[in-house]
């Protein structure tokens, strides 16, 4: 009876270690030189498929203005890679972003879509996520002395740190 306890006891935790990371908490330590923080959390739907969100936080200056705000994203990945499960391997993403940041008496707004192609790689429990692609940048100002640099077609990269669990 002992030995029946210890069995499985032993199986549970054998399962328990090889169940399959669903989770990832991501940073994007590039957006940092741009004055962002940027913080990412992706969910594990089936094997092929996630979804992820991203929240940031921005401080910038420009014009003599010093703006803050805050940002919101989300990626629908597609794990195309055969032998490979999410969140691992090759993937194609629909990108959405939205942020809003402002400075004075001045409001900026900029709204992203497109999507990303990109490979992430898990050495559990860390992963390293690069992708890029196109995507339409969409920049409403106030401030006429604000020149965001892109708006309209553009190229979205990025990369970043996680734990998965």
């Amino acid at each position: 009876m002992r030995k029946m306890y210890l069995t499985t006891i032993a199986l549970f935790a054998i399962g328990f270690m090889v169940k399959a990371q669903e989770n990832v908490i991501k940073v994007n330590p590039l957006a940092l030189a741009f004055g962002t923080m940027e913080i990412g959390y992706e969910r594990v739907l089936n094997q092929k498929q996630s979804f992820q969100v991203d929240l940031g936080y921005t401080t910038f200056s420009t014009g003599g203005s010093k703006y803050s705000g805050f940002g919101i994203g989300a990626q629908y990945r597609f794990y195309i890679q055969e032998g490979k499960h999410a969140p691992e391997g090759w993937f194609l993403a629909p990108v959405a972003n939205y942020s809003s940041s402002k400075a004075d008496n001045f409001k900026t707004t900029v709204l992203v879509a497109g999507g990303v192609g990109g490979y992430q790689w898990n050495w559990n429990p860390i992963t390293l996520d690069l992708y890029g692609g196109p995507a339409f940048y969409s920049v409403k100002s106030d401030d006429t002395a604000f020149s965001y640099g892109f708006d309209g077609l553009g190229v979205r990269v990025g990369f970043s740190l996680g734990f998965a669990f």
